[in-house]
Order: structure tokens, then sequence, then C-alpha cells
């Protein structure tokens, strides 16, 4: 008897290879469901490891590594790993190789970037003052010095001033335009000046009514607390500010162009917790001409950094921004203020 179970066993076992060999050996690209894992080895075989009972280290036999190669082995090669989720903020129609320095951006490149302008309803002229950051369809980031206008109250010039997104080339008339008016404005409680440098420098401004998200205006992603970027990284920096010094034309298309982070110690730059530092100075490119930086008009607007993902993190906020146009800029950054965003805006 005893025997007999074990010819029985013996069969039984041939039965059970048999048929997971002539399921399995035309499957390639998933783990068998019959094992919790497979583990690889020296000799670059999958061997299954806790499976059920008769199938248990099977392919540890020399005579079944061929079967074991069809099966748990998934062509020869490492699992494929799972598909990379779609990012659902910082969602760029532009990639950061496509960022040339002191470009026209493409359509679309920058969703989040608001123009904050004065406008004048009787004699319909509008202007280009400052950029800011759509962080919620109802609030925009900016900086808190482009709201200083010397003897005129924010509450006296906020009925002019408006804010509007989606646009791209502020010379024309375009569809994709959403224009809000400024219904409360709140100030970094940090705000104010130390050795040099403006820290703080950060407003809050609530639309009146929520802009319409799409692929024309959209949401940054945003830095975690005290989240800065590193020294050395290639950020980019958008707005519609002064293209070179003396010009004092703002507006027109939208330009773009990529800045490292550098160290502290720099003009306007004294302090790596203070602000983000970013740019070339007076540094020269290949061709003689001025590396592009940050200008005039570009104040309040966004330092957004690329992630593995493809997605864009708003880092920081358009601080110190001079006029010549050949020093460094400094951001506020966004992550040390979060907690103070977050007291404001339901993010």
């Amino acid at each position: 008897n005893i025997s007999k179970l074990k010819d029985q066993g013996s069969i039984m076992h041939s039965l059970h290879f048999f048929i997971f060999a002539v399921v399995f050996s035309k499957t390639c690209g998933f783990q068998p469901p019959e094992f919790e894992k497979c583990d690889v080895e020296d000799d670059k075989h999958w061997f299954c490891k806790k499976g059920l009972q008769y199938f248990d280290n099977f392919c540890d036999q020399d005579e079944s590594k061929a079967a074991c190669k069809q099966t748990c082995n998934l062509c020869n090669g490492p699992p494929t790993p799972p598909p990379v989720p779609k990012p659902i903020c910082g969602v760029s129609k532009v990639s950061q190789s496509r960022v040339v320095n002191g470009e026209d951006a493409p359509e679309g490149a920058y969703p989040w970037i608001a123009s904050l302008q004065i406008r004048v309803a009787i004699e319909n002229v509008k202007s280009h003052f400052c950029g800011g950051t759509l962080i919620h369809p109802k609030w925009v980031l900016t900086a808190a010095h482009c709201f200083d206008f010397g003897n005129f109250s924010m509450n006296a010039i906020m009925p002019f001033i408006h804010v509007e997104l989606g646009i791209h080339d502020q010379d024309k008339e375009e569809s994709t335009s959403q224009l809000r008016n400024i219904k409360n404005a709140f100030e970094s409680p940090d705000l104010g000046v130390k050795d040099g440098t403006l820290y703080g420098d950060l407003l809050l401004l609530e639309l009146d009514v929520p802009v319409m998200l799409n692929d024309r205006v959209n949401l940054p992603c945003l830095p975690d607390k005290e989240e800065y970027p590193t020294i050395g990284q290639s950020c980019v920096v958008a707005g519609w500010g002064i293209r070179e010094y003396p010009s004092e034309k703002t507006g027109g298309i939208l330009q773009q162009t990529r800045l490292p982070v550098v160290g502290p110690n720099h003009i306007g730059c004294h302090s790596n917790t203070e602000v983000i530092c970013v740019g070339h100075g007076f540094g020269t490119q290949a061709n003689g001409k001025q590396h592009p930086n940050a200008c005039k008009g570009d104040s309040g607007g966004p330092l957004v950094c690329q992630q593995p993902n493809g997605s864009w993190k708003f880092v920081g906020v358009a601080s110190y921004v001079h006029t010549y146009c050949k020093y460094y800029t400094a951001y506020a950054p966004v992550g040390k203020y979060l907690p103070w965003i977050k007291e404001h805006v339901p993010l």
C-alpha cells in the first residue's frame, strides 16, 4: 500500500509538473500566480519559491531548469517594472531638454504662470508688471514687493489690478485667456530686509472667481515643507519681463530660460535657507553674448524644476530681480513658507 501511495504521489507530481509546464511554457511577462515570488540566482535561472508543495523548489533540479526558464524566468529577463503613474500636477507640454536659454516658450508650456496687470478700462490699456503662480483654482502666489506702489495703498490700487491666466502672447487676444479680479491679499508675516536680502517676499492673492482648470490653465506640483532644490540643479524660469536692458517693454510672448541653482554669497543672494539663488551673473555664453537671466517684470514669477516623472515642481518665487538683467536672481523658497500658505489656501 505504501508503495502504491508513493507511485500515485510520483504520478501526481509528474502530472502537476506537466500541466504547469504546458500552461506556462508559452507565457511571458508576468509571474505565475501559483507562486508568491520568483528569486533570481547566480546562474540567472529564476527559481520559484514558497509555491504549492508539489512545485516547491522543483526548479532546483538540473533536469527541470529548461522548463523553469519557460515559466519562472519571464522570458530570461527581469520582471517588467510597473508603469510610472501619470502626474496629476505640474503637467506641461515642454520637457526640460527643450528649454533653450532665452527663447519663446511653446504655447501652454507653463499653464500655472499668471500675469499681473494694471488695466485701465476706459482706455482699454493693460500693462504687465509682475508674474505669479496658480497654486489653487482660486489662489495665486506672487512677490510682495510687486505691490509696493509708493504712496498708493494696496487697497487703493487693487481695483486696477487684474490676474490673467492661460495667456501666451500678451499682444493678442487669446481665447484661452481667463481674467480675474483680486478679492483679498495676504503678505507673508516674515516679510523684511536683513543683510541686504529681502526675506519672506511672498504675497497670496485670492481671486474673485475660481479659474477653470484645463490644459492651458493648471497647477504645478508643490514642494514638501523645507524642500529646496540642490545646488547645481538646472531649473527653469519664465515670464513676460523685459528681454534686455535698457528696454522697458514688458509683455509680448512668454519667454523661458534654464538657469542653474547656485550657492549663497552672490549679489542679492546671501543665504541658502532664506532665498534660492539662480543664474549666471555676469557670465557670457560661447558666442560672447550675455547669459539670459530673470529681468525686470519677471518678479513674482515661478522657478520650476522638472521631476523624474516629467512633472514640474514650483520651488521659488522671483524676489530680487535686477534691472540690468546681469545679476543673480533670488527666489523666495516655497517649501519654507508652505505652512503659512496652507493657513490660507486649502491645499
